[in-house]
């Protein structure tokens, strides 16, 4: 029974992760439309470090779930989400 819910729970935090790295990826878009400010690479590179970041860990995430390690899937999640609200709290000029 274990086992299932780890690979439901690792096939759920991939999907965040995925969802997370797709908003990391729009939100320079959102930036450009509705901020008052001028885009440059200051303004930017917390979201490019951000979708680095995620597109890392949901490739890490895929392999392992090939190999069947839904554990380190689960763990790589964590540290992948706990990354980018640090990232969001200490790098994000723009709130």
């Amino acid at each position: 029974m274990r086992a299932k819910s780890n690979v439901t729970l690792a096939r759920i935090s991939t999907g965040i992760v995925f969802l997370a790295l797709i908003r990391t990826l729009s939100e320079p878009f959102r930036l450009h439309h509705y901020s008052s400010l001028p885009l440059n690479y200051e303004i930017l590179k917390p979201y490019l470090a951000g979708a680095l970041i995620a597109s890392i860990a949901l490739f890490a995430m895929t392999v392992f779930s090939f190999f069947s390690k839904h554990t380190i899937v689960l763990i790589i999640a964590v540290l992948a989400i706990l990354t980018l609200f640090i990232i969001k709290i200490y790098g994000c000029p723009i709130g």
